[in-house]
């Protein structure tokens, strides 16, 4: 089976990732896509897209340590 090299999540991979239900997801989503922070959140039609590097990047910047 191929591996899958897309270059997107999807809404459904993001508000698991972010552990949010639907509601609350497709609402972050909107505003993520309106301001394009704190990542990018493409959408056509009813389809949300997100580019992985930048939700990817956005991720890795949350997860560092905080230094004193």
């Amino acid at each position: 089976m191929a591996e899958n090299k897309s270059l997107f999540y999807d809404a459904k991979e993001v508000m698991e990732m972010l552990d949010l239900k639907k509601s609350k997801g497709y609402a972050y989503l909107d505003k993520a896509m309106a301001t394009s922070k704190p990542f990018v959140v493409i959408r056509i039609d009813k389809l949300y897209r997100i580019p992985k590097e930048s939700f990817d990047s956005w991720m890795k910047q949350i997860n560092q340590p905080i230094q004193n």
